[in-house]
């Protein structure tokens, strides 16, 4: 980190950051280029630990995170400890269909299903509802068998997970890191009817059989999803005052996955329909939103060239940063690193290949360095080689 920075307070710090992150997104020449650390469980390893020791131990997060800030001098962390509800979930019994387990090495995600394509329309009219009568005693087959005790304890270890998270927002504060968008989902992480489905209804083998079978079901469901939800935060950013928001790095978080198995048919109209008019209401009000392109977005990318600059930013994972740049010129790029380089190079071979990432990509803004996964395994990355990048990212002057 460079002196000037040193010597801020971490109110001014956090402030100085997200103005770096502005300056990229919005094509201008930033002091330095801003690190979006997007390390996830990796850094668990890094302290001594495995997952199973961390994840359902606050006190072991907690010394985790912060002895990754003492360590790499990023400017955002996408998980600051706080994505770890198993606490909760597991004094209600984990559920026999749930769908997320861990291990030593692991955080997993198994492919589920809670809601049948015949039933999409009966979860977008009263979400709460459908969870408690159908997702919740599907993933819990004793539900309605679980005792008051078992509840009161659920209810301690969400309290818990709820002041948990306020401690770690206090972490930030002292160490003066911004966070990357507002949570509160009117404005911040936007989920999309194809995507709802992918992730937490239908999941990707039966949302792939659905495409092919149901896809008149499919489209109405997204019709109802986009009135429900989507045009309620596309007429609350068309309201809201013009300019980005100073607080965050971004004005939004928006995260795509579903692209990654739809054809441009599908893509058209399950998906651009829906997600156009919000992205332009961001470009009308001078905004930018980070989109996290899981996957990859190359095949689509031409539904992205009429956006001015300064109001996209991709963060890519597995498309070359370059041919985006060659192909979206009017799009801010994030990314850039490798698990393949940061696993396996040395810290040199890093070294060089971040500054040609930010030559070639960043000199003159929109550019800011990410790591392309979540940094999740053990063998992502060799910590020399983050500490190499780190160092020379944080006090490389443009």
């Amino acid at each position: 980190m460079r002196e000037v920075e040193k010597a801020m307070k971490p109110k001014e710090l956090r402030k100085y950051r997200v103005k770096l992150f502005r300056d990229a997104q919005s094509w201008v020449k930033p002091d330095r280029i801003s690190h979006y650390g997007n390390i996830v469980t990796w850094k668990i390893f890094d302290a001594g630990y495995t997952i199973d020791q961390a994840v359902t131990n606050f006190d072991v997060m907690e010394e985790v995170v912060v002895k990754f800030l003492d360590t790499y001098p990023i400017d955002v962390l996408i998980d600051i400890g706080i994505r770890n509800q198993f606490n909760v979930t597991e004094a209600f019994g984990m559920g026999e269909n749930g769908y997320y387990y861990y291990d030593a090495e692991v955080v997993g995600i198994n492919d589920h299903a809670y809601c049948p394509v015949d039933r999409l329309l009966e979860y977008i009219e009263d979400k709460e509802k459908f969870a408690w009568e159908v997702a919740l005693p599907e993933k819990f087959p004793d539900f309605y068998e679980k005792s008051v005790d078992t509840w009161k304890n659920v209810w301690k270890e969400y309290i818990k997970y709820i002041m948990f998270i306020f401690k770690m927002n206090s972490v930030c504060n002292k160490y003066g890191l911004p966070s990357g968008a507002p949570n509160n989902p009117m404005k911040g992480t936007i989920n999309f009817a194809i995507e709802e489905a992918i992730t937490n209804l239908l999941g990707i083998r039966n949302l792939s059989i659905a495409l092919r079978r149901n896809f008149d079901e499919l489209k109405e469901f997204c019709d109802a999803w986009h009135e429900k939800e989507t045009k309620p935060i596309i007429d609350k950013v068309l309201k809201s005052d013009y300019g980005p928001d100073m607080k965050y790095c971004f004005d939004a978080s928006l995260i795509m996955l579903s692209q990654n198995i739809l054809n441009p048919k599908q893509f058209d109209e399950l998906y651009w329909c829906y997600l156009e008019p919000l992205l332009k209401a961001y470009e009308t009000k001078g905004k930018c939103p980070r989109i996290f392109t899981e996957g990859k977005i190359g095949s689509f990318v031409d539904h992205f060239t009429d956006f001015k600059k300064g109001s996209l930013a991709f963060h890519l994972e597995n498309d070359n940063p370059w041919e985006i740049r060659e192909a979206l010129p009017n799009v801010a790029i994030i990314g850039g690193l490798t698990t393949q380089l940061l696993g396996n190079a040395s810290p040199e071979e890093c070294v060089e290949y971040t500054k040609k990432l930010i030559d070639e990509l960043g000199s003159d803004g929109g550019f800011i360095l990410s790591e392309d996964k979540m940094l999740s395994y053990r063998n992502d990355c060799k910590s020399e080689n983050l500490k190499a990048v780190c160092e020379f990212v944080s006090t490389y002057e443009l």
